[in-house]
């Protein structure tokens, strides 16, 4: 697990944002004393001027570059969240489409789904959390409910009409899923997390 997620599991967003403040103003203000002992011109007020000119530009374009970082996240989220959402209503509807199946049918796709539901909240997320995505955890059962509709032949137009929303909303899950573990392994572009290191760098 890379530094950001564990410290994104153990604190909340309020400690880590007094953190962050408070750890950038300490730093700050310890710079500042540094530097006018180490300097004394600076404390005169010597090269104010060109230092203001210089913190403003860098300020100006930090904005820009945060503004943009919180933008992306915040779309990924609404992203995610309407993946999920659908995932959700989809699984919700296999179970209510297959009342219309034989008992033995509808038994066997209900377990299949309630396994895969429950597996993916009790051992997917997690995994997602700690920034390690797997199809394996769900794979067994979303294939064991593909198995029950390909096995079953639907009996007159009404349990067909059903069975084809059944195969529908199952593959829609599935592509849901994939959805979900791909937007789980996403990540910042690289000019964001690159582009400071390299504008001090120069």
């Amino acid at each position: 697990m890379s530094l950001s997620l564990w410290l994104l599991n153990h604190f909340s967003t309020f400690t880590l944002a007094v953190v962050a403040v408070g750890g950038t103003v300490l730093l700050a203000v310890a710079g500042s004393v540094l530097l006018r002992r180490r300097y004394p011109s600076l404390a005169r007020g010597e090269h104010n001027d060109m230092v203001g000119v210089t913190l403003g530009m860098f300020g100006a374009i930090y904005g820009i570059i945060l503004a943009f970082v919180i933008v992306t996240l915040w779309t990924q989220l609404e992203a995610s969240q309407t993946i999920v959402a659908s995932e959700a209503s989809d699984a919700a509807l296999i179970t209510r489409d297959a009342t219309a199946f034989p008992a033995s049918v509808r038994t066997d796709l209900d377990a299949a789904m309630s396994g895969y539901v429950h597996t993916v909240v009790e051992e997917q997320w997690p995994l997602m959390r700690a920034g390690n995505p797997s199809y394996g955890a769900t794979e067994t059962h979303l294939q064991t409910a593909f198995q029950v509709l390909q096995a079953y032949d639907p009996k007159g137009q009404a349990e067909q009409v059903f069975y084809q929303q059944a195969v529908d909303h199952l593959d829609d899950v599935a592509s849901q899923r994939r959805a979900r573990i791909t937007m789980a392994r996403q990540e910042l572009p690289h000019c964001c997390r690159r582009w400071p290191s390299a504008a001090h760098s120069s």
